[in-house]
């Protein structure tokens, strides 16, 4: 009876992205020669297809992807042995051989002497062959269990489409960079640079670069995105995607799955299926985040009315509550001061727990939680564990960091906020938002001339950044260079000649600089404005500081304190706050607030 033959297997049975359709691709899937994976088809059973024969008359061949990686996973011992066909991989196994000239008849004690010198011979011949051994393969198997940790750097996606939609590629790279932040920080760090730095490889660590483009067609959005491994510009993964806008965060699911796959060498990582969100919400939030980062009161304005729309578009997607609750956030808080302190920070709480409630995992959100609890509550532990909480949630975000290091700040603390300030830079190196940030903290660390030389960096990525114009005239007052504070200031109110903190800082400078009567007008104006807008009773204490009038000056700090101002947390940092540092009122004052009352290793 003849024998029944087993069926060809069909290419059509494997999708083409699972398929390897050549001796060479099986190699290269495996990191092996072609006559190692050759070997092992006969000889160990690696799943190696058959076609009929091709025009060559040779046999064709083909792989599943998701086949070879299964018989991988079960020959792991194979990882790390030395390919034995590649000349490149040598062997510094040494075996020693003795070979003894024709014995004499042994007897008694002579047999005995031969004994131990051959068991000792013996002994050093194994200990000779171990030490290659271990020489060899050592290094792999510790890497094994120790392994490195891969640098993936993500440059800024590219718009290809309209300028008015470039929000669109920053918050693309944004979340990509969050998304693969969580993938395995045990194994890879994700930093983003700027599109023009140098990518290669550090500390011996294998180093690749995401690189992306993004286009909008109306509701259809263009993505490519490819990983190149930077010490040789090869590319080792790469995709495009046409989706409707909706879609976008299924598309950051699918690359980051991707880049786990190929360059995280097929790690394990946890299902995070990526949910459909409202077009017009995810895109309204895309574009809220970019003006909330612009840092003026018409921008967070504007991010607040997006933030909203988002909101009322889909109820149920948390970072648009979070966004909300930053913008309140902000609007009460210096130097923006729309909104009265206890008007603001209950909204943002109240957003803050909503975006918690629908996404315990949101980083933004216990942000947001953390600095209501810090800014307005005068919570600091419950402070310190919200921040904490979002760090370890998500420790590749920039604006965690930040946070994080006005609770130091707060503390007292402020090498080590200058050091987290260091790391919110470095993780978003173009953003004058957290340059200037930086530079806040040299202030604050009463490092004048560091300070300055931050802000301008802050300002080549923005000339018109008003934080930090705000940071180098207060640093050049206290350098005692008046008219180049005054210089910085004056940019300011050319653009918002009615900005209550710009305002204050003039007149104190006004003080300082001997010209009472100019800082006596400008509290005349400050008066005239709270009239049909909140105007911090801080603003005019601050001038009175540097009129050295320090009654009136304490007579409004305590109003500043039954207003909740967020800026009394940092009093004890403060500079402009120095002349009153030896007055009993002060320190009460700050008893008050829950902040210590030690000095500052800085001042």
């Amino acid at each position: 009876m003849a024998q029944e033959r087993t069926p060809r297997p069909s290419l059509a049975e494997y999708p083409p992205g699972d398929r390897l359709e050549t001796w060479g691709e099986i190699a290269t899937h495996l990191g092996r020669e072609i006559r190692t994976v050759q070997r092992w088809e006969k000889t160990m059973g690696l799943p190696v297809r058959r076609l009929g024969a091709g025009p060559d008359k040779q046999s064709r061949v083909f792989a599943s992807r998701r086949e070879l990686d299964a018989w991988w996973r079960d020959h792991e011992v194979l990882r790390n042995a030395p390919d034995p066909t590649d000349e490149t991989s040598g062997s510094s196994t040494a075996i020693v051989s003795v070979s003894p000239s024709t014995p004499a008849p042994e007897t008694g004690d002579r047999r005995r002497d031969t004994q131990v010198v051959r068991r000792r011979l013996l002994q050093l011949s194994i200990l000779i062959v171990a030490t290659a051994l271990v020489t060899v393969f050592a290094p792999k198997i510790v890497d094994r269990l120790w392994p490195s940790k891969i640098v993936l750097v993500v440059p800024p996606f590219q718009n290809l489409g309209e300028k008015a939609d470039d929000y669109i590629a920053a918050g693309l790279t944004e979340e990509m960079i969050a998304r693969l932040g969580q993938l395995h920080p045990d194994r890879m760090s994700v930093l983003p640079v700027s599109a023009g730095a140098k990518t290669g490889r550090s500390s011996g660590q294998a180093t690749y670069v995401l690189r992306g483009t993004v286009r909008r067609f109306n509701d259809q959005v263009a993505v490519t995105a490819q990983v190149v491994q930077s010490s040789s510009q090869t590319v080792v993964w790469g995709n495009s995607y046409n989706r409707d806008v909706k879609d976008l965060l299924r598309v950051q699911a699918e690359v980051a799955e991707a880049i786990a796959s190929e360059v995280l060498n097929k790690l394990p990582h946890p299902a995070t299926p990526a949910r459909e969100v409202n077009r017009e919400a995810y895109l309204s939030y895309l574009e809220g985040r970019y003006f909330w980062n612009r840092r003026t009161a018409e921008n967070i304005q504007r991010a607040f009315a997006l933030f909203e729309r988002s909101i009322n578009k889909d109820p149920t997607y948390a970072p648009a509550y979070a966004g909300l609750a930053d913008c309140y956030e902000l609007l009460g808080s210096a130097p923006y001061t729309a909104m009265p302190p206890r008007e603001a920070f209950p909204k943002a709480e109240v957003a803050a727990r909503k975006a918690l409630e629908l996404d315990e995992s949101l980083a933004e959100a216990h942000v947001s939680l953390g600095y209501a609890y810090l800014a307005y509550e005068w919570n600091f532990a419950s402070a310190d564990r919200e921040f904490r909480r979002a760090l370890d949630l998500r420790p590749s975000y920039a604006t965690g960091h930040q946070f994080y290091a006005y609770y130091l700040t707060a503390m007292g603390e402020l090498p080590e906020a200058i050091a987290e300030r260091k790391k919110a830079v470095d993780l978003d190196p173009l953003s004058p938002l957290m340059a200037s940030a930086l530079g806040e903290a040299y202030y604050q660390a009463r490092q004048f001339d560091q300070t300055i030389e931050q802000n301008k960096r802050a300002l080549e990525l923005d000339p018109g950044y008003a934080i930090a114009l705000v940071n180098i005239g207060r640093a050049y007052e206290q350098k005692g260079m008046h008219a180049q504070a005054l210089v910085a200031f004056q940019k300011i109110l050319a653009v918002a000649p009615d900005d209550p903190a710009v305002l204050a800082l003039i007149g104190h400078d006004y003080a300082l600089s001997g010209q009472r009567d100019e800082a006596a007008k400008v509290i005349a104006k400050l008066t005239s404005l709270s009239t049909h807008r909140y105007v911090p009773s801080l603003y005019v204490a601050l001038i009175y500081t540097g009129l050295r009038e320090k009654n009136e000056a304490f007579q409004f700090l305590e109003a500043a304190l039954n207003e909740r101002t967020e800026y009394l947390v940092y009093l004890g940092a403060e500079p402009l706050a120095d002349p009153l540092r030896d007055d009993p009122r002060l320190s009460h004052l700050m008893k008050r607030v829950g902040l210590p009352t030690k000095p500052s290793a800085s001042r």
